[in-house]
C-alpha cells in the first residue's frame, strides 16, 4: 500500500518497561490528550467526568471519523502510516530545497508562491521556509508520534488492542522519537508545525481548489492559535508530564 516503513515487528516485554518509561511513552500523545480531557497516568483512556464506557464509544467515534478506523486491521494499517507519513517526506524534500544555496533552489522559491499557490506543497513549503533551521533534523514528524500514540490509547479503550499489544506498538515509536528529537520543547514545536500544516491543508480542500484568493480564515486562525496555546500551557504545567520527565529515556 505505501512505498514507506513499518513499525518494526519486535517483541515488547511489558514487565521490562518500568512506569516511568510507560509514562514517557503515554506523554508522547500528550497534546490530543489533553485536548480530549484524558488523563496521562495510565495507558487507558480515563475521564472524570465520563465512564469508561462513554470514553469507549467516544473513542470509537474518533477512530471511525477521524482516521477512517474501524477494526484492528485498519488501526495497524493507520499507524503504519503515521509511522513514516508522505507529508513528512514532501516536508524534509521542501527544506532541503529551500536549503540549497544554488540557482535551482533560487529558482524554486522565487516560483513556489505562484506555481504551488494554497497546494499541499506550497503550504508545506511556506512552512519549511520559516522553520527550515529549526526543524531541519526531525521535520514535522511529531505530528505523526503524537496522532500514533493517542490512537494505540483509543485502540485499548475500545478493545481494538489489548495493553500488551499496545506497549509492543509504542516501544518503536518511542525509539523512533528519541532518534528525531533532544527534547520536549522541540517535539512540542514539530508537533504545532505539522499541525499547522494539516489544518491549512484540510481548510484549504473544503475550498475549490485551486483558490488564489484564499487566506486564513477565521476558523483556521482560531484552530492553529488553540493549537499554539495548548502546548504552551502544556509546557508551562510544571505537574505536566513533559515538564517533569527528563526527555533522554532509554528502551
Amino acid at each position: 500500500m505505501h512505498n514507506q516503513s513499518e513499525v518494526p515487528c519486535v517483541i515488547t516485554d511489558d514487565a521490562a518497561l518500568s512506569s516511568e518509561q510507560k509514562l514517557w511513552l503515554i506523554s508522547l500523545s500528550g497534546h490530543l490528550s489533553m485536548q480530549n480531557g484524558y488523563s496521562l497516568n495510565t495507558l487507558k483512556h480515563h475521564n472524570k467526568n465520563y465512564t469508561d464506557e462513554s470514553v469507549a464509544n467516544g473513542n470509537l467515534s474518533i477512530l471511525d471519523n477521524a482516521y477512517g478506523v474501524t477494526t484492528k486491521e485498519e488501526l495497524i494499517e493507520t499507524l503504519n502510516v503515521f509511522y513514516n507519513t508522505s507529508n513528512s517526506q514532501v516536508f524534509m524534500s521542501c527544506m532541503a530545497e529551500l536549503t540549497r544555496n544554488d540557482l535551482l533552489a533560487r529558482y524554486y522559491i522565487e516560483n513556489k508562491s505562484t506555481a504551488y499557490q494554497n497546494t499541499p506543497i506550497g503550504i508545506m513549503s511556506d512552512w519549511a521556509g520559516i522553520h527550515k533551521f529549526s526543524l531541519a533534523r526531525c521535520g514535522i514528524r511529531a505530528f505523526d508520534i503524537g496522532r500514533y500514540a493517542f490512537l494505540c490509547r483509543c485502540a485499548v479503550s475500545v478493545n481494538f488492542l489489548t495493553e500488551e499489544e499496545a506497549w509492543h506498538y509504542l516501544k518503536p515509536i518511542g525509539k523512533l522519537a528519541q532518534t528525531l528529537f533532544i527534547s520536549w520543547q522541540e517535539y512540542a514545536t514539530s508537533y504545532v508545525v505539522g499541525r499547522c500544516i494539516w489544518q491549512k491543508i484540510t481548510t484549504q480542500e473544503t475550498y475549490s481548489e485551486p483558490n488564489p484568493d484564499f487566506n486564513f480564515s477565521h476558523d483556521l486562525f482560531e484552530k492553529i492559535n488553540d493549537t499554539a496555546t495548548t502546548l504552551q500551557s502544556i509546557l508551562a504545567d510544571d505537574e505536566h508530564p513533559w515538564c517533569q520527565l527528563d526527555w533522554e529515556m532509554y528502551f
